[in-house]
């Protein structure tokens, strides 16, 4: 009996958890935009990518299977290969987006997928350069469609997926160190 309580208490503390970053209308204005982008999963994710490395070219080095180094010491992204990595990326939040009325379960995966990324030598302040990439990608993809209220929704969305994946990398690091 003392499992099943606790577990539900888990489940409980979750989603408020959950509710201390996003509201219902952030639900509802997230999913509504994420129709929009998500009719083309692919040239977001290579934009979303590009902006990424635009503004912070060493991240590239962290990408090993993707890259490649010139004879000039430049390394170059290889785009099939970020296209693949892209669109899972964007499958993700996808998926991601599609779970926040279950927090149980996005919070376990976002974590799961911290703790892996820690083995790509991912730290946790890394995570947040993502978030101008996305915005600024939602911004182009949506047009005038990407309004104050929209933009403001992913943040908070982005904040709970960021403090997970967060929470996940550290984990993942403290495994790694207890080895």
């Amino acid at each position: 009996m003392g499992c099943t309580f606790s577990g539900i208490e888990e489940v409980n503390l979750e989603k408020r958890e959950l509710e201390t970053y996003v509201t219902p209308e952030d639900i509802r204005l997230v999913k509504e935009s994420w129709k929009i982008v998500g009719q083309d999963l692919n040239g977001a994710g290579m934009m979303v990518f590009h902006k990424l490395f635009e503004k912070n070219k060493d991240l590239k080095k962290l990408f090993q299977n993707l890259t490649r180094l010139e004879a000039d010491g430049e390394v170059v992204l290889d785009d099939e290969k970020l296209q693949t990595h892209s669109r899972i990326v964007m499958d993700g939040l996808g998926a991601a987006v599609e779970s926040l009325e279950d927090s149980v379960i996005l919070t376990n995966i976002l974590i799961l997928m911290g703790e892996r990324h820690a083995g790509y030598h991912v730290r946790p302040e890394m995570v947040g350069l993502l978030w101008p990439a996305i915005r600024d990608t939602f911004k182009e993809k949506l047009e005038d469609d990407f309004t104050p209220d929209i933009a403001r929704a992913w943040t908070h969305v982005f904040d709970y997926l960021k403090a997970r994946f967060q929470e996940g990398i550290r984990r993942g690091r403290n495994q790694k160190n207890e080895m």
